[in-house]
């Protein structure tokens, strides 16, 4: 890891094989960047947890940020095929000097 990190993970159970993949690769996906782009003395907290049939994940940083929107890089892209093609949703929120956090959501009973 480039930066200082916690880790947090609250599963009472295993997922099938495909969302267990997505989410590991997403996180990763979201720590390379963090690790690129976030800038020194920042750091990461990396969350996931299951609620209501939904398995969570969240890559969280305290770094640079950037503006959402517009073109986005291909781990972006990536991300958001990998999780839609079990029927999962992506959402990216950051702001220039408020850090970034990359939050993933699969329904995983239901």
């Amino acid at each position: 890891m480039a930066l200082p990190y916690r880790v947090e993970v609250d599963l009472a159970e295993r997922y099938p094989e495909q969302v267990e993949a997505a989410v590991y690769f997403c996180c990763l996906e979201a720590i390379q960047n963090a690790g690129k782009h976030a800038g020194a003395g920042a750091s990461m907290e990396v969350r996931i947890h299951a609620e209501d049939g939904v398995l969570h994940f969240s890559v969280r940083d305290d770094g640079a940020g950037f503006t959402p929107g517009g073109v986005q890089g291909h781990g972006f892209v990536n991300m958001t095929d990998r999780l839609g093609a079990i029927g999962g949703r992506l959402h990216v929120e950051s702001a220039p000097g408020a850090g970034t956090t990359i939050r993933g959501e699969v329904p995983v009973h239901g």
